[in-house]
């Protein structure tokens, strides 16, 4: 085990041998349990596992619209 810093923005340098097990620019689900905090890859699904889940019926736009900008809020893209 190694030890590491909490920098003074609030940020922590992931050791190399653990910092390669992400992909770069990579998304990660983060939370503590006890004094543990837990890193998890989030893998969101390839736009062609989407349309094996098809229902038959098309989404309507404006609930597309909706999705899109329920997104881009969450990511802080802002959006329309």
């Amino acid at each position: 085990m190694r030890s590491v810093r909490v920098q003074a923005n609030g940020c922590v340098k992931l050791p190399g041998t653990i910092a390669r097990r992400f992909r770069k620019n990579g998304e990660l689900a983060v939370w503590a349990e006890g004094d543990t905090i837990i890193l998890k890859r989030v893998n969101p699904p390839l736009p062609s596992e989407f349309s094996s889940r098809a229902r038959g019926t098309a989404m309507p736009m404006d609930e597309i619209n909706d999705e899109v900008h329920r997104y881009r809020r969450e990511k802080g893209g802002g959006g329309v």
